[in-house]
């Protein structure tokens, strides 16, 4: 048992360390996860084949059951065949991190230490993305390292996804995440975690670290994510109605301030004020680098008239990606949905929409009223943190090409699920 244990908190560990300790396809975690399946099949042959199903009851885990079964049996109608079989292994590898996270959490103190790893690794992350955004230092596993055909990838060039800061001489970092986008989501995720933090150098740390991040992602999404959750943290958390009005009006002043200066014969007020505004354009949406508002929009399109096709069943298992492949990739080169919410939808159907909506709901709803009524400092803060992580993902979520192999998203869900759990059997031994 305690072999196990072990195993799984290595399997979580190197879950969110993802695609920077990888060789291809093949992640540290995936070699964790062969061998957490390989000694479970031997204890099971131990225990002459009893298996504990008991894990697989708890709260919230079963609805997820449904949607993998769900997904298998749309293999009869998926467009591709290995393409579907492809997306149920980024859910089988999801649900596996997910329950291990709550297996492991059998209680606070284990809880607490998947919590103390993870903010060593967030931390970590924090400051090489900080390193990638200001100075030629490019992670060895990133989409636009030039050592990446070592690993495996095939690398990109920058200028073909030049942000709107790039002309300035930074760079769009990717930390532990290979993709920009993917780095700004799991910091959007890890922010209210700073934010709720009661030490005041860690929050200002956090709050200044992860804004810079996000800013120099130039992500849309993951920036009125951040938005949301900074207004729902001063609204709900601290209560702080007065200070959030203040922050509006000086904001609102600022922003009206520069753009009347933005033809000041003074160059620096000149440039400096311009340059906000296009930084407001763009996260506004009104100005599309690269086109990208436009791609979106052609891939939830496409997505979204097979989806009438199906007839609200939806077109199966990697049928996103299978559907835009026959129709031709947009841009010459994206294929994935670009907006995990409507992907569910067209690949799973009303059934599937529905029931994850309730699930998701569900766990939200849970986690503010534990932030609200729990006298256990950790639970609290904890369900504190993660109410915010999962409304903030939301939005954050649309500017990911998919979520559904996104690590973070499932440690999240996991560490949620424990937090709801530990809370109610802590309700009861009081």
């Amino acid at each position: 048992m305690l072999q196990i244990k072990k195993l799984i908190f290595y399997l979580i560990s190197s879950s969110f360390v993802g695609v920077a300790i990888s060789y291809g396809d093949f992640y540290l975690f995936h070699f964790f996860l062969l061998i957490f399946l390989l000694v479970s099949l031997y204890q099971i042959k131990e225990n002459d084949f009893l298996v504990d199903y008991s894990i697989f009851k708890k709260n919230y885990v079963p609805t997820l059951m449904i949607i993998f079964i769900w997904y298998m049996i749309s293999l009869f109608w998926a467009p591709s065949f290995e393409l579907g079989l492809k997306y149920i292994f980024y859910i089988f590898c999801g649900i596996a991190i997910m329950i291990s996270i709550i297996y492991f959490s059998s209680n606070i103190a284990n809880l607490d230490k998947i919590f103390n790893i993870l903010s060593l690794f967030i931390f970590i992350e924090i400051i090489i993305a900080l390193f990638e955004s200001f100075t030629p230092f490019r992670m060895p596993v990133s989409s636009y390292s030039s050592v990446a055909h070592l690993f495996g990838k095939e690398s990109v060039s920058f200028n073909e996804f030049e942000n709107i800061l790039a002309s300035s001489g930074f760079s769009s970092p990717t930390g532990f995440r290979w993709n920009t986008n993917d780095l700004a989501i799991c910091m959007i995720i890890s922010l209210p975690f700073f934010l709720c933090s009661k030490t005041a150098l860690l929050k200002v740390f956090g709050i200044l670290s992860i804004t810079l991040i996000v800013i120099m992602s130039a992500s849309r999404a993951v920036f009125l994510a951040m938005l949301l959750l900074y207004f729902l943290y001063l609204f709900l958390i601290k209560k702080r109605i007065g200070t959030l009005t203040l922050i509006l009006i000086i904001s609102s002043v600022t922003l009206w301030g520069m753009s009347r200066l933005a033809d000041s014969n003074n160059p620096r007020i000149n440039e400096l004020a311009n340059s906000i505004e296009a930084l407001t354009l763009f996260f506004s949406g009104q100005l599309d680098i690269g086109g990208s508002i436009q791609w979106r929009r052609e891939l939830v399109s496409n997505g979204l008239n097979a989806f009438y096709g199906s007839y609200g069943l939806g077109i199966g298992a990697g049928g996103s990606v299978a559907n835009q492949e026959i129709i031709g990739p947009v841009a010459g080169r994206f294929t994935s949905m670009h907006n995990f919410w409507i992907e569910m939808l067209v690949e799973g159907g009303i059934f599937i929409a529905i029931i994850f909506l309730f699930w998701f709901t569900s766990i939200i709803y849970k986690l503010f009223f534990i932030s609200r009524t729990s006298t256990n400092e950790r639970l609290k803060y904890y369900s504190e943190s993660l109410f915010l992580s999962l409304t903030a993902f939301i939005p954050a979520a649309v500017s990911a090409s998919s979520t559904i192999y996104f690590f973070p998203m499932w440690i999240m869900y996991g560490f949620a699920i424990s937090v709801i759990m530990l809370s109610k059997e802590n309700e009861l031994a009081s």
